[in-house]
């Protein structure tokens, strides 16, 4: 019977180390999306008082271009939502866009700042209430996400250490059939005329062959 020959062992990728990212770098990905509305809210209430110096106080010209580009963008916003496969998309853009001309018609034409303050943070207060479901869907994908990941890693690791004792297996059992053989050989070489191959088979040790021409 031939030796028993191990198989061969796929050597495995060694894994990339993860990269360090900065603490600005973490802020502005982890936090960025928390701050965009109020960022955006209050950018469009300063031009808007800007527009308001600038002769956009008492306008009602100005005011109905802003009622109009707020009338055509929720317009836009409704036929998106109506259709059958209207784009989310689309729709919150047209919705954030009408809410977004009405907000700075109004900012720009009043000349109260109080009105203007209150109408920022009425529009904040709903650009949030209207994010905050997107963001609910977006943890719960990334939380299934990295689950996913987890139990990759789990099954990968399961499979490296699985490789690994086939591996310490195989090369025990190969330094075992080694030495068998090479103690089989020495007991021939010691008595020749005594050693019988049949009483080893019956022994219930591996079958190897053995050499029983002499010198």
């Amino acid at each position: 019977m031939t030796p028993y020959q191990p198989t061969t062992v796929t050597p495995l990728v060694p894994a990339q180390p993860p990269q360090i990212m900065s603490a600005g770098s973490y802020v502005a990905t982890r936090y960025g999306s928390r701050l965009m509305p109020v960022l955006t809210t209050t950018t469009a209430l300063i031009l808007a008082r800007i527009w308001h110096e600038q002769g956009a106080a008492g306008s009602w010209g100005d005011v109905a271009l802003m009622i109009v580009l707020s009338g055509a963008s929720s317009a836009h916003g409704m036929v998106s939502a109506a259709k059958e496969n209207g784009s989310e998309i689309i729709t919150a853009v047209a919705f954030a866009a009408s809410g977004a001309f009405a907000l700075v018609g109004v900012s720009a034409y009043t000349s109260s700042w109080a009105l203007a303050a209150l109408l920022w943070l009425v529009a904040t207060a709903l650009v949030y209430a209207v994010t905050a479901r997107h963001w609910r869907v977006a943890r719960e994908r990334a939380e299934a996400r990295w689950h996913e990941l987890q139990l990759t890693q789990v099954n990968r690791l399961a499979d490296v250490e699985t490789a690994r004792l086939q591996a310490t297996v195989q090369a025990q059992a190969l330094t075992y059939g080694l030495m068998l053989a090479r103690a089989v050989e020495h007991r021939e070489a010691l008595d020749p005329a005594t050693f019988q191959a049949a009483v080893l088979a019956g022994t219930g040790l591996p079958q190897l062959t053995v050499n029983t021409e002499k010198n």
